[in-house]
């Protein structure tokens, strides 16, 4: 009789633990802390970020002087998300390569010029290819200065490294649609001011670049290459189900940054542009203060813990929506919110976890495919269906499908214990 032995598990382990491992974070960490270029870093990355978030609230204004559906709306955004994916598959190590601070010049490049582009949009199209270079700089910029931070601190303080780097991340996508939302409530001129303003704050984060030190002592030309999406065999099924739970959390994120002010005007009517930002903004910053708060847990107790949560925001924002209630929708903005940044600092510390050394680049990067599919394919799809039913319809049936690979991630991460 042939025994047949189970598949070998990896042993759990707390978030924390597992953030150091980033692939970006090849380097050795200097032992001389340089603090104020470490944060000077932080600000940089957070000032970009709040940059790619600038226009979600002002759709709406664009919608009415263009004249243009809400499935171009998710269009735009999806076309952000895809530039994103591309850059980091395409040119994800290309700051290992030609350093750090030239690939986050660029990146503030391409932000700057995306900024310019939003100036003068006269039309969606140019929109679209302002969405474009500001994928390109999101692209280039998260993965080189989250290696940055942690090469600027002693190699104890990595984990710590990498937890501004998220929060600095999500914290600066949360500022982008508040700011824009008070400048299109309170201030004249909504889609153009606010980026004139955010073009002189780039100027700042390019001067503070001056004082970020270069952390890679040998540099040679970049080579644009496919990163590659290869996953290990040990513990495939649990990286499967963290793919799957980190796609759902990002098709809420999605859901909220291309399509919640028209939501919130449409359905809850709701028409304040500060109202429409800051919406965003507390999803974000929820996320941001729960993965603070969680990252001494393990990381199955957070995914699952996060999973749970946004079964109950996907119930919430239905019902608020089937109720037209302001207060419920709110309720589930922020659980959905700590659901989001729950099951990202989970599913992430998981895929480093289950990666070997040798493979690690090539599961972060399978990771960040269905993070960033997640934040593409089924916001366009609600944006379509919006289009043949109703808003709340279209709404409806992502979250039942939602909830299934919920369902489905937390079944096979509980079979992984």
């Amino acid at each position: 009789m042939v025994t047949v032995r189970a598949p070998e598990r990896t042993p759990d382990r707390p978030c924390v633990d597992c953030l150091d491992q980033l692939p970006a974070a090849r380097q050795t960490s200097p032992t001389d802390p340089r603090r104020v270029a470490f944060w000077l870093g932080a600000l940089i990355l957070s000032i970009t970020m709040l940059g790619t978030t600038l226009p979600t609230p002002l759709y709406v204004i664009y919608q009415a002087e263009w004249h243009f559906s809400a499935a171009i709306v998710t269009v735009t955004f999806a076309v952000y998300a895809a530039a994103v994916l591309a850059t980091l598959l395409l040119a994800g190590r290309s700051s290992d390569e030609a350093g750090r601070r030239p690939v986050l010049a660029a990146a503030l490049g391409a932000s700057a010029l995306s900024t310019v582009v939003f100036i003068l949009a006269p039309n969606v199209g140019v929109l679209i290819i302002g969405r474009i270079l500001s994928g390109l700089s999101a692209g280039l910029m998260t993965g080189t200065a989250t290696a940055a931070l942690t090469e600027l601190v002693p190699a104890s303080a990595s984990r710590r490294a990498s937890l501004v780097a998220s929060a600095a991340n999500m914290g600066g996508l949360g500022l982008g649609p508040l700011i824009a939302g008070l400048f299109a409530q309170y201030a004249p001129h909504p889609t153009v001011l606010v980026f004139e303003v955010y073009l002189a704050v780039l100027a700042a984060a390019g001067l503070c670049l001056f004082l970020v030190p270069e952390t890679v002592s040998t540099r040679r030309r970049p080579v644009l290459r496919f990163a590659g999406l290869g996953i290990p065999e040990r513990g495939r099924s649990e990286f499967i189900a963290a793919a799957a739970a980190v796609f759902a959390a990002f098709s809420l994120l999605g859901l909220f940054a291309a399509l919640a002010p028209t939501f919130l005007g449409g359905v809850l009517h709701e028409n304040s542009h500060a109202v429409q930002g800051g919406v965003v903004f507390l999803l974000l910053a929820v996320g941001t203060v729960t993965q603070l708060a969680l990252a001494r847990f393990s990381s199955r107790r957070v995914v699952l813990g996060g999973l749970s949560l946004l079964l109950a925001a996907l119930a919430l924002i239905v019902a608020a929506l089937a109720q037209a209630q302001m207060a419920l929708f709110l309720t589930g903005t922020v659980v959905g919110g700590a659901a989001i940044g729950a099951v990202f600092l989970g599913s992430l510390a998981t895929a480093n976890r289950l990666a070997p050394p040798g493979e690690r680049s090539r599961v972060i990067s399978a990771f960040f495919v269905a993070c960033y599919a997640g934040l593409i394919i089924p916001v366009v799809g609600v944006g379509v269906a919006s289009e043949f039913i109703s808003d709340f319809a279209a709404v409806l049936v992502l979250s039942i499908l939602l909830a299934g690979l919920c369902l489905f991630s937390i079944a096979r991460i509980r079979n992984a214990q």
